[in-house]
């Protein structure tokens, strides 16, 4: 049974600002995949919080569920998908969120080391929507077809997540292959925009980039004065929050941002301009 709502899928979403993502689209009317690879119980309590949502005291609930898979093994992304089509029968919206992130400089740099990077960051994202594109292609035209009784609030669209790293002089030379990978990243965002089958088709696709985010990660291996540091670069005196890159996809899913394609969007608060 195809689902009555739009259908957004989120990758690595069960904690970070993935979670805060896939929260707000539930909250914008989206039925949503939570995408985790190993923290099943995270990602369950992703799926309750958003049961629980005041909104969907309604008579049209919005449905969350959450699929395991690791984006970066071919296998289990065509997996993603499969089970994503068979629980709502549409995909409207994806956001590629997850990412591994390495840091070593070139001098401790393994081909291991770099083969995982780029298969989580670069090749398992790209083969995704190569997968993903005759559903997205198929709600968009659908839209495109219905203009009175179809979805009033946007059509396809594709988020990539990036790094302001990837334009930024603070970079460290621990971050060589991290960057590499999102470099990369905001190039198949300007292919494809430009691409017959996804920005000829009306699937628009853009790459949010973002400064520094207080999340557990961003904490990870940091002391209270390194992330004083961060927090006082920035002319408001604070770190990103989730919430505030989950704002900036919001925009991106929506109606509004019909004439926004191949672009990338720095969200970081002035750390870099």
């Amino acid at each position: 049974m195809t689902s009555s709502h739009r259908v957004a899928l989120v990758t690595g979403s069960s904690r970070g600002i993935g979670r805060e993502i896939v929260l707000r689209l539930a909250q914008d009317g989206f039925d949503v995949v939570i995408n985790f690879q190993t923290n099943a119980a995270r990602a369950q309590e992703v799926v309750e919080t958003i049961a629980a949502l005041p909104s969907n005291k309604q008579h049209n609930p919005v449905k969350a569920i959450a699929i395991q898979a690791d984006i970066g093994n071919l296998g289990q992304g065509r997996k993603l998908l499969e089970e994503t089509i068979a629980a709502f029968g549409r995909l409207d919206v994806v956001v590629l969120n997850g990412a591994w992130m390495v840091t070593q400089s070139i001098h401790g740099l393994t081909e291991d080391s770099f083969n995982a990077a780029f298969d989580t960051n670069v090749k398992g994202p790209l083969f995704f929507l190569k997968a993903a594109q005759p559903y997205l292609a198929k709600a968009q035209e659908e839209k495109q077809q219905v203009q009175n009784g179809g979805s009033p609030d946007g059509g396809s669209r594709i988020v990539t997540i990036s790094t302001c790293l990837t334009a930024f002089s603070l970079v460290q030379e621990d971050h060589i292959t991290y960057v590499a990978t999102k470099g990369a990243l905001e190039q198949i965002t300007r292919t494809l925009a430009k691409d017959q089958h996804f920005g000829g088709k009306g699937i628009n696709i853009n790459t949010i980039s973002p400064g520094a985010v207080d999340t557990e990660g961003f904490r990870l291996g940091k002391d209270e004065a390194l992330i004083e540091h961060f927090r006082s670069a920035h002319p408001s005196g604070r770190l990103g929050m989730p919430d505030d890159i989950a704002c900036a996809v919001s925009f991106l899913a929506s109606g509004d941002s019909r004439w926004v394609n191949g672009q990338t969007i720095r969200v970081n608060g002035g750390l870099g301009v």
